[in-house]
C-alpha cells in the first residue's frame, strides 16, 4: 500500500495538488484521469521521488523513508521516453544494471520482447535507427523487464497501434497475476482503460475524487440548488456528489424531489443515468442487475437522495 495524507504541491505560488487522503493498492491496476493541467504527471513525479521531499506525507509499504534499493522498485515510465544512443540490447542492459536486477538478463529481455511481440533482431539496432513507435514499444519492454514492485505509467498507450495496445494490456494483466505487483496509470485513452481499471481515481483542481469529473457544481453563497436547497458551511468553491452514492427514493438526508431522466450510459458493471432537476444536470449510477429490475425509461420523473458521505468539497 502507498498512502498519501495532507500532500500539497505548489508551483510559483499556485497550488497544483491538494490531496487529503489517497490509498493506492500496490497489487492492483489503478487508473488516474483528469483534464490537462490537473496535476496527474506531477503526482507521478512526486511518487517517483523526482519532486521534493514528501516523506512526511507519503508512506510506501509501511515506511516513510526508503533505501535507494527500495526506491528502485518504484518505476516511472515517462510519456516521451528517451533511449541511450547505443543499440537496443545495451539499453536493456543499462536499465537492468541501474535497477540492480540480478536475475538472468537475457531471459528477462526475451520475455519482455515476447510479451509485446517484438522481433529479437531489434536488439542489434542502434536507437537512432528506430521509428518513434518502435522507441515507445522498446521503452515499454524495458519497463516490463525491470520487474518493479510498483509501476507509474504516464500516458503509456499514446501513439501505440491497435495490435501493440492489445498486447500491452494483456502483458500488464499477465505480469500483475504472475508477480503480484501493481500499476498506477495516467491516461486519456478510455478505451485502453476500460479493460484494465481495477480502481479509478480522478484529479480535479488538484484534489482526488473516486469518481469521474461529473456532478461538480459551483457553490454560490454556500448554496447549491436542485429542487430543494442544500446548505453547507464551507470555504470550498465547488461541490462534487459521488454518483455511486446517489440512491433512488427519498429516504436519505438530502432529497432531490423532481428529477427527469434525459440520458442513459450503459457500461460493463453500471448504468449511468443522467437527470435534470431545476437548472442542474447530474448523473447517478445503478448496477446493471439493479437497473434491469426497474422500469426506468427516458423522460421519466424520479426522486433521488444521498447522504453527506456522498459530498466532496473541492
Amino acid at each position: 500500500m502507498i498512502s498519501i495524507k495532507d500532500l500539497q504541491f505548489f508551483y510559483k505560488e499556485k497550488m497544483i495538488l491538494n490531496i487529503n487522503n489517497l490509498n493506492l493498492d500496490t497489487k492492483k491496476i489503478s487508473i488516474l484521469t483528469g483534464i490537462n493541467g490537473s496535476g496527474k504527471s506531477t503526482l507521478l513525479r512526486i511518487l517517483a521521488f523526482l519532486e521534493g521531499d514528501f516523506s512526511r506525507n507519503i508512506t510506501y509499504f509501511g515506511k516513510n523513508r526508503l533505501s535507494l534499493e527500495e526506491k528502485r522498485r518504484i518505476y516511472l515510465l515517462l510519456p516521451d521516453p528517451i533511449l541511450l544512443n547505443r543499440n537496443v540490447k545495451d539499453n536493456f542492459y543499462f536499465a537492468l544494471k541501474t535497477y540492480n536486477i540480478k536475475e538472468n538478463w537475457d531471459e528477462s529481455i526475451q520475455k519482455a520482447l515476447k510479451l509485446l511481440d517484438l522481433d529479437k533482431n531489434l536488439l542489434k539496432k542502434n536507437t537512432h535507427e528506430l521509428s518513434s513507435g518502435q522507441i515507445r514499444k522498446i521503452s515499454l519492454a524495458i519497463a516490463l523487464s525491470i520487474k518493479a514492485r510498483y509501476y507509474l505509467l504516464d500516458e503509456p498507450s499514446a501513439f501505440l497501434d491497435k495490435n501493440t495496445l492489445f498486447l500491452f494490456k494483456k502483458a500488464l494483466l499477465e505480469i500483475q497475476k504472475e508477480r503480484k505487483n501493481g500499476f498506477l496509470i495516467v491516461s486519456h485513452d478510455k478505451n485502453f482503460l476500460d479493460d484494465l481499471a481495477q480502481t479509478k481515481f480522478y484529479l480535479h483542481d488538484g484534489k482526488i475524487l473516486e469518481f469521474e469529473n461529473i456532478n461538480i457544481f459551483d457553490l454560490d453563497k454556500n448554496i447549491i440548488e436542485f429542487s430543494n436547497l442544500l446548505y453547507f458551511k464551507t470555504k470550498a468553491q465547488k461541490i462534487a456528489i459521488n454518483p455511486y452514492k446517489i440512491k433512488l427514493g427519498n429516504h436519505l438526508e438530502f432529497h432531490i424531489k423532481q428529477a427527469k431522466i434525459i440520458a442513459l450510459r450503459i457500461k460493463k458493471e453500471f448504468v449511468f443515468i443522467r437527470v435534470t432537476s431545476g437548472n442542474k444536470i447530474l448523473e447517478f449510477a445503478l448496477k446493471n442487475e439493479d437497473f434491469q429490475k426497474l422500469p426506468l425509461k427516458l423522460y421519466q420523473n424520479i426522486e433521488l437522495s444521498f447522504d453527506e458521505e456522498a459530498i466532496y468539497f473541492i
